[in-house]
């Protein structure tokens, strides 16, 4: 090896830090050596400052929760607005606790409905009773932020306005109301342009100047969440905002341009994944182009970016991913719901701390939903959420064991403290100033006088293409690596393949973390109280409750417990698997399979469960296709000699993925069953 030398850190518990450089790389889509002709994108001054805010919150606010809508369709009256108890130092203050560097507040969310008094529309706070039609809250929030130091952000997007489109359509009268998201509102919007061939013009001038007062009343403004950018049209409304945020607040980091989605509002981000994308038409306008491992899931949620965003390490742009998450940290939809509705409840800590591992620790950004109710406060579970999911991550990475902070340029970083001490987590940041490079990569430890590579335990509730299990490959801004727990005072980073060389590595840190376990509604011997394998399902796993909440009910009858999973989709599955080694007293399985009631007599299954041994899957029960309209059925097996995991699978009939709602209600571990061991 050639070029070691010693660097001191400002870490009171490193010993020494080794950085050798040792330019043998081998680039997988570049010409090797050290000075390559290849030149990679690289991000802006604020699209890296965007990438160090890491986590934000996202407060979903306007006429939506009085009227019970989650995107609006413009037609409510402003007079349904009047929380009495609004206060965004409250959200400021809740933004913080979560560890939340900036905030976004949806000022005119898709409806049209304006919380601040625009002189674009009548549509506004300024003709609701809320402060006598005398408040401001993009106003208040600004100065919340400011006042908690937060960056300041703000919702608007200029592509989608139901009231301004809808506001003079003779027919709007004979609309099904309210309008539904993805159907009927985009087909009655659509026909009102169609109706009117000048209505393209003022709208697209009432979008610019709204964008306008937003970027020029409030001072300097951070970030602006773009809803559904597309800036491709030279003429369109994209083009004319995006050009406009750029003369107005050149500093400001603007969804589309800077940032974009990866495809899903589940927190989830691919991994492998780059920054850098090429786009649809050659220019930094557009959006990311695909590329040939990409692929498009369909949203239920509407969401119009569903490319599973892979990027390209040749791409010409930066784009920062920003993974959304209003089906990641509470149920419910993007706006409070009350419990008739879409019950708006938190997820568990441990779902919060997965996903800051799947989407922060894979080198995304991630903004966490935290939705005011009527009263205009933050609900108190949700609140507490929060706060404890910004606790658990402080708890886990504030106090490293060692750590150097310095950029490090070579392929081989070596860190070394003085006390043994076990060690399962390493954080690693690439210097992305200039370019993501490494593709590849492994991590080792010392011990015993050898160095011996560690093993990944990133294990995450994803699903395909997300990667439940990604090992060592992309890291671009940051990596958390969580490895099999070893005892050491060394441990090195040696990247295996890069783009070009030499690689850049910003920080290495070690150290001690607590596990991410689950903590279910029940325990032992029902199911829905046990540690799954893996998980696979529509909307996630649902433990004692159904997928609103509430308790599970099968044609009436109610569940206090059982496990709800309902297929991904039409001529799709779930899966639910178990490893058998640590329930030494589990020799079946009893349930009863059915839907839930909150399948109103649609959709169909066909439950299944199957059992592992001697390296082999094999079906040990099967129920016959059942339909909301049927009764529960009864399913017991007793496991096979030697059988080392149990898998619960249900097939969906093909006719309507978001009806199936299957339960396994009451399935529990026995210790003996009358049923007789399949072969």
């Amino acid at each position: 090896m050639s070029g070691l030398r010693s660097r001191s850190v400002s870490s009171h518990r490193l010993v020494a830090f080794l950085c050798v450089a040792t330019w043998w790389t081998v680039p997988p889509v570049a010409a090797e050596g050290q000075h390559s002709p290849i030149r990679l994108a690289k991000p802006s001054a604020k699209q890296v400052e965007f990438a160090d805010w890491e986590v934000g919150a996202f407060i979903h606010y306007g006429l939506n929760p009085f009227t019970n809508q989650e995107h609006g369709d413009g037609q409510e009256p402003p007079a349904k607005f009047n929380p009495t108890q609004l206060d965004t130092d409250q959200w400021a203050r809740t933004a913080k606790a979560l560890g939340a560097r900036y905030a976004v507040l949806t000022a005119r969310h898709e409806g049209g409905f304006c919380l601040w008094p625009s002189k674009t529309t009548d549509y506004t706070i300024a003709n609701s009773p809320y402060q006598n039609g005398e408040g401001d809250i993009v106003r208040d929030f600004v100065a919340s932020c400011r006042r908690h130091g937060l960056k300041v952000g703000l919702y608007h997007t200029a592509g989608f306005n139901a009231h301004e489109a809808l506001r003079d359509y003779q027919a709007k009268s004979q609309l099904d109301q309210p309008l539904e998201w993805g159907k009927s509102w985009g087909r009655a919007v659509s026909s009102a342009f169609k109706a009117d061939p000048t209505l393209r013009a003022r709208f697209d001038a009432v979008q610019v100047e709204q964008f306008r007062e937003l970027l020029t009343n409030y001072g300097t403004i951070d970030f602006m969440w773009s809803d559904h950018w597309d800036a491709t049209d030279s003429k369109g409304v994209w083009r004319a905002v995006t050009d406009l945020a750029e003369e107005l607040q050149p500093n400001m980091v603007m969804m589309g341009p800077d940032t974009w989605v990866p495809g899903n509002e589940t927190g989830h981000v691919v991994y492998p994944m780059w920054n850098a994308v090429n786009t649809a038409d050659g220019t930094h306008y557009s959006r990311p182009a695909r590329t040939e491992s990409d692929v498009s899931v369909k949203n239920d949620y509407g969401l119009l970016e569903t490319d599973v965003l892979t990027g390209h390490p040749l791409g010409r742009f930066w784009r920062v991913r920003e993974c959304t998450t209003h089906a990641a940290f509470h149920y419910g939809g993007w706006f409070w719901h009350p419990d008739e509705v879409k019950k708006t409840y938190p997820r568990s800590l441990s779902d919060h701390v997965d996903l800051y591992y799947r989407t922060v620790g894979l080198g995304a950004n991630t903004i966490i939903n935290l939705p005011p109710d009527t009263r205009g406060l933050i609900p108190d579970d949700i609140r507490d959420a929060a706060q404890a999911l910004g606790d658990a991550v402080r708890e886990r990475f504030a106090e490293p064991l060692a750590e150097v902070d310095a950029v490090q340029v070579g392929d081989t970083v070596e860190l070394a403290w003085e006390v043994p001490q076990e060690i399962n987590t390493i954080v690693t940041r690439e210097n992305i100033a200039n370019g993501q490079r490494i593709a590849k990569y492994t991590l080792e430890a010392y011990v015993e006088g050898e160095w011996r590579p560690l093993e990944p335990r990133n294990r995450l509730d994803a699903w395909s293409p997300y990667n439940s299990s990604p090992g060592f490959e992309t890291i671009g801004h940051k990596k958390i690596d969580r490895v099999s727990p070893v005892t050491t005072n060394r441990v090195r980073f040696r990247c295996l393949e890069s783009v070009v060389s030499p690689v850049e590595i910003r920080s290495l840190a070690v150290y001690r973390c607590e596990p991410n376990p689950r903590n279910f509604p029940t325990t032992y011997p029902y199911l829905s109280g046990v540690e799954t394998e893996y998980e696979l399902a529509h909307g996630g796993v649902r433990r004692d409750v159904n997928y609103t909440g509430h308790e599970i009910v099968i044609r009436g009858v109610p569940y206090e417990h059982g496990v709800m999973a309902c297929p991904t989709g039409a001529d799709r599955k779930s899966v639910v698997e178990y490893a058998l080694a640590g329930l030494t007293k589990a020799r079946g399985l009893q349930t009863l399979v059915g839907l839930d009631d909150g399948a109103l007599g649609r959709g169909s299954c066909v439950f299944r469960i199957d059992g592992y041994r001697g390296g082999e899957w094999s079906t040990l029960a099967q129920s016959p296709r059942l339909t909301g309209k049927d009764e529960p059925v009864q399913m017991t097996v007793a496991f096979p000699d030697g059988m080392a995991k149990l898998r619960l699978l249900v097939t969906n009939g093909g006719d309507d993925s978001h009806s199936d709602h299957a339960v396994w209600a009451d399935a529990r571990f026995t210790e003996s069953v009358s049923a007789s061991p399949a072969p």
